[in-house]
């Protein structure tokens, strides 16, 4: 039984999608910020992504496959959302090294 939970990967999966449609929303109203502003709000936001990223996994223990199904549904729903791979990839390189501490 604790071999399937091991690969029991739909709380990561899911929350790997509400994270990305949590970024898509902030990301779309940055959009509409000033350009001065623009980056600033990115930051935070990165800031709150990981946070709740760490927050995820400090209530939900996640071995190497869970956070494999984690960021991977991050990254598709993201680029399937219509996001640069450049941004994707850096967003899901961050989440994973926040999770990897």
């Amino acid at each position: 039984m604790v071999l399937l939970r091991w690969f029991d990967a739909s709380q990561a999966s899911a929350f790997g999608e509400e994270l990305a449609r949590y970024c898509d929303s902030e990301l779309r109203s940055i959009a509409t910020a000033s350009p001065g502003k623009r980056e600033d709000r990115r930051r935070k936001l990165l800031a709150r992504v990981l946070q709740r990223a760490r927050d995820f996994a400090g209530a939900h223990p996640l071995n190497t496959y869970k956070k494999a199904k984690l960021s991977n549904r991050l990254k598709w729903t993201l680029r399937d959302l219509g996001h640069e791979d450049d941004f994707v990839d850096l967003l899901v390189r961050e989440v994973l090294l926040a999770l990897a501490r």
